[in-house]
């Protein structure tokens, strides 16, 4: 008798065991799994994209373009957040994936709006390296003109004077 209620409660126990595997709720955790993953990647893909905004606005930017892109892209985030939240997974996964196109795009144009910035804050820079070194040159050529033409007048002035002849009347 004890060997058949042992046998019976080993048996129920497996049967449990493979329903438990092949039950619906064992694919919806492992859903839920992959769109919390989702959605985690989607954060860390806006954090990026922000830095590299933050960035290339440091290097002198517009990025008010961009600014709203990052807001559209924030809202796409927690919208899928919240559809996680719920329990929907399949919606929480397709908004993650819509939030990391658009992460991954402003991205994109960040770095090259940042790597535009510094090429024209260079050409500024060597440009106006540029007219300064002319400017100096110029002026210091002016200036030598200027200072021979007030000695050649100067000494032409001496050249010119008459001596004068003191009386001594002591």
């Amino acid at each position: 008798m004890l060997k058949r209620v042992l046998k019976g409660s080993v048996s129920f126990l497996l049967v449990l065991v493979l329903a438990g595997l092949f039950s619906h709720g064992v694919f919806v955790v492992r859903g839920a799994d992959e769109a919390s993953s989702s959605v985690g990647e989607a954060d860390v893909a806006v954090r990026r994209a922000f830095n590299a905004t933050l960035d290339a606005e440091r290097a002198g930017a517009n990025v008010s373009g961009l600014i709203l892109r990052l807001n559209e892209a924030g809202e796409i985030l927690t919208e899928a957040e919240m559809a996680l939240g719920n329990g929907n997974s399949s919606e929480a996964a397709g908004k993650a994936g819509q939030c990391i196109g658009i992460a991954q795009s402003v991205k994109g144009d960040a770095d090259v709006l940042k790597a535009s910035a510094l090429d024209g804050a260079r050409t500024v820079f060597w440009a106006s390296l540029t007219f300064s070194v002319v400017g100096i040159a110029v002026f210091v050529v002016v200036l030598a003109l200027v200072w021979r033409w007030f000695k050649r007048g100067y000494v032409e002035k001496m050249f010119g004077m008459k001596p004068e002849v003191a009386h001594d009347e002591a």
